[in-house]
């Protein structure tokens, strides 16, 4: 079962684009100087499913025509850390969770839309440390969602790949000498654990 996720099934850039990242930028709507705790992401796809990226807990639930419109917050504890996600601007009753509700990596959590001050379909997405999702005029304890799970969806990967337990059969490697000569040896033991030996078909007698 996969444990990281985007917010968006897929791939960035074709399943979905980045618009807007978090940082200081011009407010589409006020037109001034503002720092943007979230990134912006568009798809094309019509209904856009937004699903949770990681296993957590549903702690808030809004709907403020006035700002992120229909949003919904949930709370990870994700490496020994705990943190918060917000999901904003979702259509108008698509919302498939419950306050309180535990959820794993890929539950649906709504559809994009353009609720609240949105000036286009789209999902504000945004990422806090901490168990509390306070908001911030200066970016203060926001992190980057994007980049975040891109990093961990990699180190997830790298995870399983490793093997899970050494066995006697192993191919033993040489003791490592660090030299030009060792890696040398080296280079040779490692192609001859990878490369498969074929045996030659022995002629009928």
């Amino acid at each position: 079962m996969t444990k990281v996720q985007y917010a968006i099934d897929g791939n960035p850039g074709k399943k979905w684009k980045v618009t807007s990242y978090m940082g200081w930028r011009i407010h589409p709507v006020h037109k001034d100087k503002r720092h943007h705790n979230g990134t912006d992401i568009w798809a094309s796809a019509e209904p856009c499913w937004i699903e949770a990226p990681y296993a957590g807990k549903v702690v808030a639930i809004g709907n403020n025509p006035a700002g992120f419109g229909n949003s919904v917050t949930l709370m990870h504890k994700i490496k020994g850390e705990w943190y918060t996600t917000l999901y904003a601007h979702m259509a108008d009753g698509s919302i498939k969770v419950k306050m309180g509700q535990k959820i794993e990596a890929g539950h649906p959590i709504g559809k994009m839309g353009s609720t609240g001050m949105s000036t286009g379909k789209h999902l504000h997405w945004e990422l806090h440390k901490g168990k509390q999702h306070v908001w911030s005029a200066t970016g203060q304890g926001y992190i980057e969602p994007v980049k975040f799970f891109t990093r961990l969806i990699e180190w997830e990967k790298s995870i399983a790949t490793a093997p899970v337990e050494a066995k006697p059969e192993d191919p033993v490697l040489p003791t490592p000498t660090h030299d030009e000569a060792g890696a040398a040896t080296a280079e040779a033991s490692l192609t001859e654990v990878t490369t498969p030996v074929v045996k030659k078909p022995t002629a009928n007698k």
